[in-house]
C-alpha cells in the first residue's frame, strides 16, 4: 500500500513549515478551498480564507502552536500523527507517525518524520536522498537537515554543500523555499568568511524574492537583517564606498523594522534598532541632516533598551547603554546639560555592571568616558579623578594608546582650569 504524497508547507516559519496537508483535507468538506489555501501558501501568501480542515495549520501559522497541536488527533492518520509530533514534540505521536509512514513506498512522509525527529532532538536517521524517490521539496528539507547536522559537526563546507543541494531541489517546485535556502547560504558564508559582494548579492536575491509575502515575513525580516549586517561589516573596512555601504545598511534595517514588531519579536527588534543606531553614529557629520541622524540613533538606542534589560540581557544592555551614553555626550541639542547628566548616570550604572576585577579595560573605558562627560559639565575635580583612575588601569594592562588619550584629556582640563599639572591628584 502506498500513501498519497504529503503536501509540505515548508515556506512557513517553523514549526508550521514542517506541517503537511493530510489527504483527508484534500477530499473533505471543502477540497477546493483547501487547494486554494495550499496554492496560496506555497507562493508565500496567507490564505484569504482558511478552510475548516486547515484549522490547525491556521493556528500554527499564527504562532499558537499549543492550540494547533490540540486541534489534531494523532490517531486519525500517519500524516496527522506527524503533524501532531512537529507541534507537540510528543514521543507517542512520533511512534505513530513512524509506524504509519512505513506504508509510504515513496518515502516522503517517512523522510519528513526523520527530519522533524532530528531537529527536535530525537534519535533519527536522515535518508540518503540519492537512494530515494523523494519529492523535490521533501528532498530539500532533508538536505537542509543534513546542513544542520554538518554545522553541529563544525563542517562548514559540508553544510554549505547541503544548502546548495537543498536550494537546487527546491527551485523547481518552490521558488519561495529556494529563496529562503539561498538566504541561509548567505548567512553561513558571512559567518564563516565574513561579508563580501557575493554574500550581499545572495542576501539581496533572496530578500527580493520574499519581499511582500506575508506568510514568510519573519524569514524575510531575518534575511534582511543579515543583509544589513553584511553592508555594515563592509562599511567597517573603510574605503571610498564605506558611506554608501552604511546607507544601504540603514535602509535594510528600516525595512526589517517594518516587519519586526516589538511585541512579537522583541529581541530581533532590539537588535535591529541597536545596529541601526551604530550605522547612523558611524556616518560623518557634514550637514544638518546628519544632526537629525544622531537624534534618530539616540531614539533607536532607547528603543533597544525597552527590550534589553540589565537582568535578562546583561551583555546587550551594557553595550547599548554605553553607546547611548556616548551618543548623548555628542548629541547636537538645545539642552546639552540634561543629556550629559543622563550620560553620567548611565556610566555609574555601567561601572557597577563592569567591575574592575572582572573587566578591567572595560571598566577603564567607562571611567574615561564618564570623566569626559564630567569635564564637559565643568565638574573638573571629579573628571580628573575618573580620568586618572582610567589611565592607571590602562597603563597597568599595557594599553599605552588609551592611556595616552586619557593623558591628553587631562591636559585639556588643565588648560581650561589653568593647572599645568597632569599628575595624580587626590580630591581634585
Amino acid at each position: 500500500m502506498s500513501l498519497p504524497r504529503p503536501q509540505p508547507l515548508g515556506v512557513l516559519p517553523l514549526p508550521a513549515g514542517w506541517l503537511v496537508v493530510p489527504e483527508r483535507a484534500l477530499t473533505g468538506a471543502d477540497p477546493a478551498g483547501v487547494q486554494r489555501a495550499v496554492e496560496r501558501l506555497l507562493t508565500g501568501m496567507l490564505p484569504l480564507e482558511w478552510p475548516v480542515d486547515l484549522r490547525a495549520h491556521q493556528l500554527a501559522a499564527g504562532g499558537d502552536v499549543a492550540a494547533a497541536a490540540a486541534a489534531i488527533d494523532p490517531a486519525v492518520s500517519a500524516a496527522d500523527a506527524y503533524n501532531h509530533f512537529v507541534l507537540s514534540g510528543e514521543a507517542t505521536s512520533l511512534t505513530l507517525a513512524r509506524s504509519g509512514a512505513e506504508l509510504d513506498q515513496d518515502g516522503d512522509l517517512a523522510a519528513l518524520v526523520e527530519v522533524a525527529a532530528y531537529t527536535l532532538g530525537h534519535p533519527a536517521v536522515l535518508p540518503d536522498v540519492e537512494d530515494t524517490k523523494l519529492d523535490l521539496e521533501v528532498a530539500a528539507h532533508v538536505h537542509a537537515a543534513r546542513a544542520a547536522s554538518c554545522l553541529e559537526a563544525r563542517d562548514a563546507q559540508g553544510a554549505l554543500d547541503a544548502l546548495v543541494a537543498a536550494e537546487s531541489a527546491a527551485r523547481e517546485v518552490s521558488p519561495v523555499l529556494a529563496a529562503q535556502l539561498l538566504g541561509q547560504q548567505a548567512s553561513l558564508l558571512q559567518e564563516v568568511n565574513g561579508a563580501d559582494d557575493d554574500v550581499v548579492a545572495a542576501y539581496r536575491e533572496s530578500t527580493d524574492a520574499l519581499r511582500g509575502l506575508d506568510a514568510v515575513e519573519p524569514a524575510a525580516a531575518e534575511l534582511i537583517l543579515g543583509m544589513a549586517t553584511a553592508y555594515q561589516e563592509l562599511a567597517s573596512v573603510g574605503g571610498p564606498l564605506s558611506g554608501q555601504m552604511l546607507g544601504e545598511a540603514v535602509r535594510a534595517y528600516h525595512l526589517a523594522l517594518r516587519m519586526l514588531r516589538m511585541a512579537e519579536y522583541p529581541e530581533r527588534y532590539a537588535f535591529a534598532h541597536s545596529n541601526l543606531a551604530l550605522a547612523y553614529l558611524a556616518m560623518p557629520m557634514v550637514d544638518a541632516r546628519d544632526k537629525l541622524r544622531r537624534g534618530i540613533a539616540v531614539q533607536s538606542l532607547r528603543e533597544a533598551l525597552k527590550v534589553y534589560t540589565r537582568e535578562q540581557h546583561p551583555r546587550e544592555w551594557a553595550a547599548v547603554t554605553l553607546n547611548l551614553a556616548n551618543a548623548l555626550q555628542h548629541l547636537p541639542t538645545t539642552h546639552p546639560v540634561e543629556n550629559l547628566i543622563e550620560a553620567v548616570g548611565m556610566y555609574d550604572e555601567l561601572l557597577v555592571a563592569r567591575p574592575e576585577d572582572l573587566d578591567p579595560l572595560g571598566h577603564a573605558r567607562v571611567l574615561a568616558n564618564q570623566g569626559t562627560a564630567l569635564s564637559h559639565l565643568g565638574i573638573h575635580d571629579q573628571a580628573r579623578l575618573k580620568l586618572e583612575a582610567a589611565r592607571a588601569i590602562f597603563s597597568a594592562h599595557g594599553d599605552i594608546g588609551s592611556a595616552a588619550t586619557v593623558t591628553q584629556a587631562l591636559t585639556e582640563i588643565d588648560d581650561v582650569t589653568g593647572d599645568g599639572s597632569t599628575g595624580p591628584r587626590i580630591g581634585g
